[in-house]
């Protein structure tokens, strides 16, 4: 299998990550629990892999709108990172005592010693896919051999993700062309002018073109079929020295979640009021509508029913490692080398009727 270009693809992530991870502390590592048991919020410093807000981070929104990380005695501050590369770095490097991130920099960073693990799960579901506009005559992974494929940008995973899916198949990393569509506008515009013959982006900017009303068909990629996306990674030091912190960040992150199951709507207008700049220039009832549809993919899969808010699936993180092991990006080891499960049920240790009661009382 070739799977030379794959690793020259993350090479220069894997460096980043492993230099981030020999920097001194930025007071993240060194603090304790002391804040919380006199009474002052905890200062917790989140590294979020996102370029900009959407509706797909409404939850992280409603988290801080509605008080729930004051509930828990913490103070967070939130930090964008356009990538999951660079949230990681942060995290390593004492930057951040959190990130939110897919599987990629960690699985990677496992043998260079980065020493980080997840905590808990934010991506139920492996979030990245290739998808064609309807119509197309492209209707496997083997048709895309000399077309343009769409990428957010070049160096993105949805990139790394559409290379390793055509290797996998059969076919060179360069059977298609990968074509930078970026975000919004140019985005949809690239889509709907024929720039493009098929996608590699992830779930939510799939919701977002749908919303625009092109129409997608997903070509199948067996091996990432119920596969972990990611989710809130620590330190390994940190997963010991503040799991009494870690636990109310994720149950802080759990009740956002019920809030936002409860009253969708509530969630987006939560995401409106904090970050402006997501409303848009639609017209208030569709811009609401479009925004519910974003965050009900995030809201897929997450474990309400039973209770189960921030637990990651053994069976599932192992899918996501064995894709990656067979992309030659990483050498296979036991998923729980990078990851707790220890953590989801204090998580889940709150009323889930007052919540929701809260939810249903916001305007």
């Amino acid at each position: 299998m070739k799977t030379r270009r794959a690793v020259k693809v993350v090479s220069g992530a894997v460096a980043v990550l492993c230099a981030a991870a020999t920097l001194s502390a930025c007071g993240s590592d060194s603090g304790s629990d002391d804040s919380a048991k006199s009474g002052k919020l905890t200062s917790v410093t989140f590294a979020m892999a996102s370029p900009s807000w959407n509706a797909g981070y409404a939850v992280m929104a409603v988290v801080q709108a509605e008080g729930f990380y004051e509930e828990e005695g913490l103070k967070v501050t939130t930090n964008l990172f356009p990538s999951a590369t660079q949230a990681a770095q942060q995290v390593a490097g004492g930057g951040a005592d959190v990130g939110l991130m897919t599987v990629e920099p960690v699985a990677i960073g496992h043998d260079k010693d980065l020493n980080l693990a997840y905590f808990g799960s934010y991506w139920a579901k492996w979030i990245y896919s290739l998808q064609v506009p309807d119509g197309s005559d492209v209707k496997s992974i083997a048709d895309l051999e000399g077309k343009k494929i769409g990428v957010s940008a070049v160096a993105s995973s949805g990139t790394t993700f559409a290379r390793t899916a055509m290797e996998l198949n059969g076919m060179s990393q360069n059977a298609a062309s990968l074509v930078p569509i970026g975000a919004g506008a140019q985005q949809i515009n690239a889509i709907k002018s024929g720039q493009v013959d098929a996608l590699a982006l992830w779930d939510i900017q799939y919701q977002i073109v749908k919303n625009a009303g092109v129409t997608l068909t997903p070509l199948p990629v067996k091996e990432t079929a119920d596969a972990w996306g990611g989710g809130f990674a620590a330190t390994r030091k940190n997963l010991e020295a503040k799991k009494d912190v870690l636990e109310r960040f994720g149950r802080a992150v759990a009740k956002a979640f019920v809030f936002s199951k409860a009253n969708p709507e509530a969630a987006i207008r939560d995401l409106w009021k904090l970050h402006p700049e997501t409303r848009g220039s639609d017209p208030e009832e569709k811009a609401l509508a479009d925004g519910i549809k974003v965050l009900e993919v995030r809201l897929d899969g997450q474990g309400f029913d039973d209770k189960t808010l921030g637990r990651i699936d053994e069976a599932a993180f192992t899918r996501s490692l064995d894709f990656l092991a067979s992309a030659g990006l990483i050498k296979k080891f036991p998923a729980k080398e990078i990851y707790t499960d220890e953590m989801f049920k204090a998580f889940n240790d709150f009323s889930y009727d007052d919540v929701i009661k809260q939810a249903e009382s916001a305007s």
